[in-house]
């Protein structure tokens, strides 16, 4: 009757230990899933449309003035005259982007710490040719590198660890003729006689205009 009053404390004990553990468990994995909720609040640089409105302004009074003269010379058409004023992003591809480089960034623990997003414009022999020329954006991830926290960097190329600056990989299809310092002396002018290679960065984009 002992032997079977043992038994019983233990096999109580056990499925009460279980249920515990079932419980810790759980627990955890809801405050993971709570972490992992991304903050849905107005975030702190949202704009007004007052703001927006001056912003709007200033350019148009501004820079889209020259940019569409440029845009005018370039083609030798006044009825092409009108530079790109707006991007678009479908936004399952910018989702899909951001876990992408998530994704490849965890694989080599290096955090990430957002976008940078540089001007462009697409060549002259480019396959689109109402594009041609026209201003475009591409997006670079941005990582620690330094005592700089925006640096624009290479997760595919990296080490594990250890950031490497993009422009190590763009300088192989570019030459010295043409630097810009607001790229950190990124190298503009496009080789086309070595062998392609993938990055990270992103672009394909649906210009406004043309429509």
């Amino acid at each position: 009757m002992k032997k079977t009053n043992k038994l019983l404390f233990c096999l109580s004990f056990t499925i009460v230990l279980m249920s515990c553990n079932n419980e810790k468990k759980q627990k955890k994995e809801i405050m993971h899933h709570a972490e992992a909720i991304v903050n849905s609040k107005r975030p702190s640089n949202a704009i007004t449309y007052k703001e927006m409105a001056s912003m709007f302004h200033e350019y148009d009074t501004g820079q889209k003035i020259v940019l569409d003269k440029y845009r005018e010379n370039y083609t030798g058409d006044s009825n092409d005259a009108v530079e790109t004023v707006s991007h678009f992003y479908e936004i399952n591809q910018l989702k899909q982007y951001i876990s992408y480089l998530e994704r490849i960034s965890k694989e080599k623990e290096i955090p990430l710490t957002g976008l940078r997003i540089f001007s462009a414009a697409y060549p002259k022999n480019y396959a689109d040719k109402s594009l041609r020329g026209r201003h475009t954006l591409v997006f670079m991830p941005t990582a620690k590198i330094g005592n700089k926290n925006n640096v624009a960097f290479e997760p595919l190329y990296s080490e594990y660890k250890n950031p490497i600056k993009f422009t190590e990989f763009l300088h192989k299809y570019s030459t010295k003729e043409t630097q810009r310092i607001s790229r950190a002396s990124m190298i503009s002018l496009f080789q086309d006689d070595l062998e392609d290679m993938d990055s990270s960065g992103t672009n394909r984009l649906e210009t406004n205009p043309p429509n």
